[in-house]
């Protein structure tokens, strides 16, 4: 128990690390890229839109301790990779509502998990 929570927070670490800024050393921008709001960002996979920033938000702070900061799965196991189309957004939905082995059932709900499954199955 002791390695995993090591573990954990060592990954923990590392996510916030990759989410700092660059620090004084870091030149400024020459201009801001111009950017398409999240909501309009296509998915490709299940042809829905969705909130990317809002999903990641979401995943970030009700699944990632359990599947991974890069959806790559984790808990003995016990929790899947999501990456590469393994699951379609039907199928997380589903999931999300209903529970599956140890996750819970209503984790996330409604809009807010409609919005995880379709970013979810883009990735």
């Amino acid at each position: 128990m002791k390695k995993f929570l090591m573990a954990l927070t060592g990954a923990s670490i590392l996510v916030l690390g990759a989410c700092g800024g660059g620090g004084e050393d870091a030149a400024p921008a020459e201009e801001p890229a111009e950017e398409a709001p999240a909501e309009e960002a296509a998915e490709e996979t299940t042809g829905a839109t969705y909130d990317a920033q809002a999903a990641e938000a979401t995943y970030q702070g009700k699944c990632m301790s359990c599947h991974g900061g890069n959806l790559e799965g984790g808990m003995g196991g016990n929790a899947p990779a999501l990456a590469g189309g393994a699951y379609t957004y039907d199928e997380i939905v589903h999931v999300l509502a209903e529970g599956v082995g140890p996750m819970q059932p209503g984790i996330v709900e409604g809009e807010e998990a409609e919005n995880l499954a379709a970013w979810i199955a883009d990735q």
